[in-house]
C-alpha cells in the first residue's frame, strides 16, 4: 500500500464527535494528515486529541479584533508544535474588505518572527492568494543562505495550492520551499504547468478539505473524498510528468520523509 500524506487538511472543521471515526477510516486506507487550524486557540482545543501531526495556524480569513490575544496563544503554543498552518496572506479584494493588508502583514510577520526565534525547525503551510510576492519578500531574508542559519534549520515553507507567477515559483524553490498540490490546482493550465516543471523533490500532496466548517457531510464521505482526492492527484501528476504512479507516490513519500513528516 502506497503511503499518502495530506499535508493540508482542515481537521478542525470536522464535528468533534466524528473525528475518531474519520481517523480510523483514513488509517484503513494508509492515509495520514497534517491537521491545519485556522486560529491558535483552535490548536489548543485539539491538543487533548493527541494528533501526531497537528499544526498551529492563524488563517488570514479568521483574523479579527482579537488578533493580539491569538498571537499570544500562538507564541505560547509554538514550542509544542512542529507544524505551522494555515497561515499567510490573502489580498483578494473581498478579503481586504474584511482584513486590511497592513493587519494581515502584521499578523504574518509576528508569526514568522516567533518561528524564527524558536529553537525548533518548523514546517509551514502558507496561503498566498494574490500575495505570493509579498510572502516571499518576508520569508526570503529569513532563509538567506548567507546568514548563519541554513535553510530548513529555522523553517521550511510549503505554499499550498500555489497560484503565483513562474518567477515567484522559482524564488520559492531557490528558498528551499515546496508546493503542495490538490485537484483544484490541476484544473488550471497554470497549475498543471507548474506541477510539470517544478523539481519532483519539491512536491507534496494536499486536499484542503473539508471545504467549510461543520458542513454536515457524513464523516465517511469526507474520508472517502480525501482518499480519492489524493489518489486522483497522484494519477494526474504522474501523467503530466510521464511517470509511473507508484514511482511518483514513492518520490512524494520520500519528500515528506525528508521533511520529517
Amino acid at each position: 500500500m502506497m503511503r499518502l500524506i495530506d499535508t493540508h487538511f482542515h481537521y478542525d472543521f470536522l464535528p468533534q464527535d466524528s473525528r475518531e471515526r474519520f481517523k480510523a477510516d483514513l488509517a484503513r486506507e494508509g492515509v495520514e494528515i497534517i491537521a491545519q487550524t485556522v486560529r491558535p486557540s483552535g490548536f489548543v482545543e485539539l491538543e487533548s486529541e493527541s494528533l501526531p501531526m497537528a499544526a498551529v495556524g492563524y488563517h488570514p480569513w479568521y483574523i479579527d479584533g482579537n488578533y493580539e490575544r491569538e498571537l499570544e496563544i500562538f507564541r505560547a503554543a509554538l514550542p509544542r508544535a512542529r507544524f505551522i498552518g494555515e497561515i499567510g496572506l490573502d489580498f483578494a479584494p473581498r478579503r481586504l474588505d474584511d482584513v486590511s493588508a497592513e493587519t494581515q502583514i502584521h499578523v504574518f510577520t509576528s508569526i514568522l518572527d516567533a518561528v524564527q526565534a524558536s529553537s525548533l525547525s518548523h514546517i509551514l503551510s502558507i496561503h498566498t492568494v494574490r500575495s505570493a510576492g509579498v510572502v516571499l519578500g518576508l520569508i526570503e531574508p529569513r532563509l538567506d543562505t548567507s546568514s548563519s542559519v541554513a535553510p530548513g534549520e529555522t523553517f521550511v515553507p510549503i505554499f499550498h495550492r500555489f497560484g503565483g507567477t513562474s518567477d515567484e515559483l522559482t524564488r520559492l524553490i531557490r528558498a528551499g520551499g515546496y508546493i503542495s498540490v490538490n485537484p483544484l490546482m490541476l484544473r488550471t493550465k497554470r497549475g498543471r504547468a507548474y506541477v510539470s516543471q517544478v523539481p519532483v523533490d519539491r512536491l507534496l500532496l494536499e486536499t484542503d478539505l473539508p471545504r467549510e466548517p461543520g458542513s454536515g457531510d457524513a464523516v465517511e464521505a469526507v474520508a472517502a473524498e480525501v482518499v480519492a482526492a489524493l489518489r486522483e492527484t497522484v494519477a494526474e501528476v504522474a501523467a503530466l510528468r510521464k511517470m509511473d504512479e507508484a514511482e511518483l507516490a514513492n518520490e512524494l513519500a520520500n519528500n515528506a520523509k525528508t521533511l520529517g513528516i
